[in-house]
């Protein structure tokens, strides 16, 4: 619970989870250095007490369930639905496919808003896209391939228990209202941040850590 320890004032966070610039008719597209700061002993213990409550994550995969926390088994692509299951599948390509029937509500486009990677006819590894509409998104590579995660409901999530953590090195918010904060994990001393905006991808390895080097494999949770 890392009590008892001096109170850091956290950095105005928030105004990064909502101050976008971008319009709905924009995909998320490389976004400029991410707020940093570092979060109040208030603020954590309020975390802390979110992730006591969370429990092991047990996705679908190949018509078997598997935890998430001892290894994907092959899989690299992974998807929590509005339902929270979780599912996931061989490529990111069948990931994106898949969301069509297991969450039609938010991949649909609406009004020109962004597209989902399949929409887009942009299901190529590299393509800031493969972010659906309506998600956020972890990968393991800074050039946004290698494993990749996914949520769309709100929430505090353990990386440990999904089998990432400090294995982050890209993420991407594709939603028109709130970002993400990602946290590091430290013991004994504040939690640094890093605040994602909406509509925005963020390669980690070019955001600058609060206390020397860079955020690259360094996310420990996260907050949306």
């Amino acid at each position: 619970m890392r009590l008892g320890r001096t109170l850091v004032p956290v950095v105005t966070a928030l105004s990064a989870l909502t101050a976008s610039a971008a319009t709905a008719t924009a995909a998320p597209e490389p976004s400029a250095s991410p707020e940093v700061g570092f979060a109040s002993q208030a603020k954590e213990t309020q975390l802390q007490q979110q992730l006591a409550k969370s429990k092991p994550v047990i996705a679908t995969y190949k018509g078997k369930k598997i935890d998430l926390a001892h290894g994907w088994q092959g899989a690299q692509a992974c998807s929590e639905v509005p339902s929270g299951e979780v599912y996931c599948y061989d490529t990111a390509e069948q990931a994106d496919q898949a969301l069509a029937s297991l969450a039609p509500a938010l991949t649909k486009s609406t009004g020109g808003a962004g597209l989902s990677a399949k929409e887009s006819g942009q299901l190529g590894p590299t393509a800031l896209t493969d972010c659906a509409y309506g998600w956020v998104c972890l990968w393991e590579h800074s050039d946004y391939t290698g494993r990749r995660l996914q949520w769309s409901a709100k929430g505090t999530k353990q990386l440990g228990d999904w089998g990432f953590r400090d294995q982050a090195s890209a993420g991407c918010v594709n939603r028109d209202m709130q970002g993400a904060l990602v946290y590091d994990a430290r013991t004994g001393l504040p939690d640094p941040y890093m605040a994602l905006g909406n509509l925005g991808c963020y390669k980690f390895p070019n955001v600058s850590y609060p206390t020397g080097g860079t955020w690259n494999d360094k996310a420990d949770y996260m907050e949306m």
